[in-house]
């Protein structure tokens, strides 16, 4: 009867993972370069227990769907996104990090030096992308190449992975290489004045909440009818 107990408590433990992990996707539904949460969860083993309760072992993997979002147009000459494979390359210069993101969101600090949200430097081919003060036009070729009123200041920099699926999260749209070298990117486009939203689809992550969530009502539920049923035992047994 214990062993019943342990399966549904593992059922319901990753019941919760999943929640977790749908509640995560859609609270990132709008933002800009997400790329959605998926777990797989394979069987390894199964078998019978002694008390006739079905059990398995089990590995969950966890990855960032890398499936390009829609794009959305906004008209900011500092916003692009990438049409086809590939990331932007960030560097962190506090730790030297290098991280990398589809969420092409930029703007320039006061010393005209090209940054994301997060202050992250926005790397080019040739390192970090410094833009003139008060230039009047900022043209954003599909090679990525930048000019400021006619003049060349830098091309961005997009690589790609062999494995993508083994990038680690770091926040919401950024990701580590995990040691992985990354390779330089000539097929994508670049488009200016555009950003690549979230490729969550809001309607199947309420879908997947909702049936996970049934799962979990009727794991518990389980449990407590196992429950009733020992307390009952208990009593009888009380009795002699």
């Amino acid at each position: 009867m214990l062993l019943r107990l342990q399966n549904s408590l593992a059922a319901m433990s990753s019941g919760i993972h999943e929640q977790e992990r749908i509640a995560n996707n859609l609270a990132n539904a709008n933002t800009i370069g997400y790329k959605r949460h998926r777990t797989f969860t394979e069987t390894l083993e199964e078998f019978v227990d002694i008390e006739g309760a079905p059990r398995s072992t089990r590995s969950q993997e966890d990855w960032a769907a890398m499936e390009q979002g829609p794009l959305e147009s906004t008209g900011s000459p500092l916003d692009v996104a990438l049409n086809g494979d590939g990331f932007f390359v960030f560097s962190d210069e506090e730790t030297g990090a290098q991280r990398y993101s589809r969420a092409g969101r930029f703007a320039m600090d006061a010393d005209g030096l090209l940054r994301n949200p997060s202050g992250h430097l926005v790397e080019g081919v040739g390192g970090p992308i410094q833009i003139p003060r008060h230039v009047e036009n900022i043209n954003i070729g599909p090679d990525g190449s930048i000019t400021a009123d006619g003049q060349t200041v830098g091309r961005l920099r997009v690589v790609r992975f062999e494995n993508p699926r083994a990038l680690q999260r770091v926040d919401s749209a950024g990701f580590d290489a995990a040691g992985m070298e990354p390779i330089d990117e000539q097929e994508t486009t670049v488009m200016q004045g555009h950003v690549e939203s979230s490729n969550v689809n809001p309607l199947s992550e309420m879908t997947d909440m909702i049936t996970h969530f049934r799962l979990f009502e009727s794991q518990q539920k389980l449990l407590q009818t196992t429950d009733q049923i020992l307390g009952s035992v208990t009593r009888e047994l009380g009795r002699f």
